[in-house]
């Protein structure tokens, strides 16, 4: 009887199984495949029995295709922020007229800029002066060899002195010079060189760079064989200096040239080695050094015959103790060279000289280069004799003018700026060189 019944009991819970199965087939049947699917692949605990279904395969069925999710960008890291600019019309607007306004004032600059730099002189080439024989020149005599410290000393003239104290050796002072002597119309200096090392050539090249930009030319005047450094003076070593000049300095800027040949001065030409005249000794210099005649070679002198050698004559002391008044000469010494020029037939040159005073009558103090002779005084009168000078020399017609001195302070013939004198022989020489070139224009 327990058995029946247990057997009864068995066959209730199978058919309550098996309807519910049946229901749970019957609802998963109507649902969409893939929510079946994702309802069977959810994964069961560990501990619960697997239940497998087999279900018939529906008809495959598209998926749906998802919208993508847009990405934010974010900008990458670095140093310098990204900064979202809002432009502004009206900025823009005000920007580009400020620009406009700015280029249209450079473009008016600069076209008077280029206004001016036509109108301006064009800067002269280094060698821009050349002299023919109708160039009429000033010159004036040059001396290079002042101490700083010698100003008081006893052989300078008159118990005057420069305005200013100066060293030869200064270039800023060669380079004063200079500008004081091109202002008042001098076209060079003939500078008294006394030999190759000597401070008198390291002046002269000095005065000739600081020259250079200007129509100021120079040259030397030779003397080297009265150096008092060389006792012994030969014809070779003589030689051999005037060829030092030539090769160094000759075709340099601003080195004097006339007829692109260059000129040189000597003085005393009369002091030469014995054993020979002194026309004799020069005519063997200059044929060894300049057979062909290529540069212009001029004298002091009164002798004519020198011209046999030289190209040209001047006289350096235009007053002596027994002649104070050697100067009214100077048209008869002009004659002497135009004579010789026409018997021989060679051009020749005449430079007259000029001078304000005289004064060495305590240049005997020191020893120095000069030939000893009678030390005197030709005053100055205040200008008088400066101008009889000038009138003299321009009675003669000379080819050049020249000028004794610029600073020559031992002689007293100087015209730069004194405490005595102060400017007033600059300015008188100011009008000689005007007067000068009018009138042989």
């Amino acid at each position: 009887m327990a058995d029946k019944r247990g057997w009864r009991v068995s066959l209730v819970v199978l058919a309550l199984l098996t309807s519910m199965s049946t229901i749970v087939l019957l609802f998963a049947w109507e649902r969409r495949p893939a929510e079946v699917t994702q309802s069977f692949q959810t994964p069961l605990p560990a501990d619960t029995p697997t239940l497998l279904l087999v279900t018939p395969s529906p008809s495959p069925q598209p998926l749906p295709q998802r919208t993508p999710t847009p990405v934010p960008f974010v900008p990458t890291p670095t140093s310098t922020p990204v900064v979202k600019q809002v432009v502004d019309p009206t900025a823009t607007l005000k920007a580009a007229q400020r620009a406009t306004a700015q280029a249209e004032e450079s473009a008016r600059a600069l076209a008077q800029l280029q206004t001016l730099l036509a109108a301006r002189p064009t800067p002269k080439a280094p060698r821009t002066t050349y002299y023919t024989r109708e160039s009429r020149l000033v010159l004036a005599q040059y001396f290079a060899w002042y101490d700083g410290d010698g100003w008081n000393d006893c052989n300078i003239s008159a118990d005057d002195q420069p305005l200013q104290l100066y060293n030869s050796d200064d270039p800023a002072l060669i380079a004063r010079h200079i500008e004081m002597a091109d202002s008042v119309g001098l076209d060079g200096f003939l500078l008294h060189w006394f030999g190759p090392g000597d401070r008198t050539d390291r002046n002269f090249e000095t005065l000739l760079a600081r020259s250079q930009w200007r129509d100021f030319t120079s040259t030397i005047v030779f003397s080297y064989h009265i150096w008092h450094a060389l006792p012994n003076p030969s014809q070779q070593n003589i030689v051999e200096a005037i060829r030092y000049v030539m090769a160094r300095y000759s075709d340099q800027p601003n080195f004097l040239r006339l007829e692109n040949k260059p000129v040189l001065f000597f003085i005393d030409i009369y002091r030469t080695p014995g054993g020979q005249t002194p026309q004799q000794f020069w005519a063997a210099v200059r044929d060894e050094v300049d057979p062909q005649r290529q540069a212009w070679w001029i004298a002091e002198g009164l002798d004519p015959s020198y011209l046999a050698v030289f190209d040209g004559l001047f006289v350096f002391k235009i007053t002596h103790a027994d002649y104070p008044n050697d100067y009214l000469k100077a048209s008869r010494w002009a004659t002497r060279v135009e004579q010789w020029a026409q018997q021989t037939g060679q051009s020749k040159l005449w430079l007259a000289t000029i001078s304000p005073g005289w004064d060495d009558l305590r240049a005997g103090c020191h020893a120095d280069v000069r030939v000893p002779n009678t030390p005197h005084r030709r005053d100055r009168e205040d200008g008088a004799l400066y101008q009889a000078t000038f009138d003299a020399a321009l009675q003669s017609n000379p080819d050049w003018l020249l000028l004794s001195s610029f600073n020559e302070w031992v002689e007293g013939t100087y015209i730069e700026p004194s405490v005595q004198y102060g400017d007033k022989y600059m300015e008188m020489t100011k009008e000689f060189v005007r007067i000068f070139k009018i009138n042989r224009e």
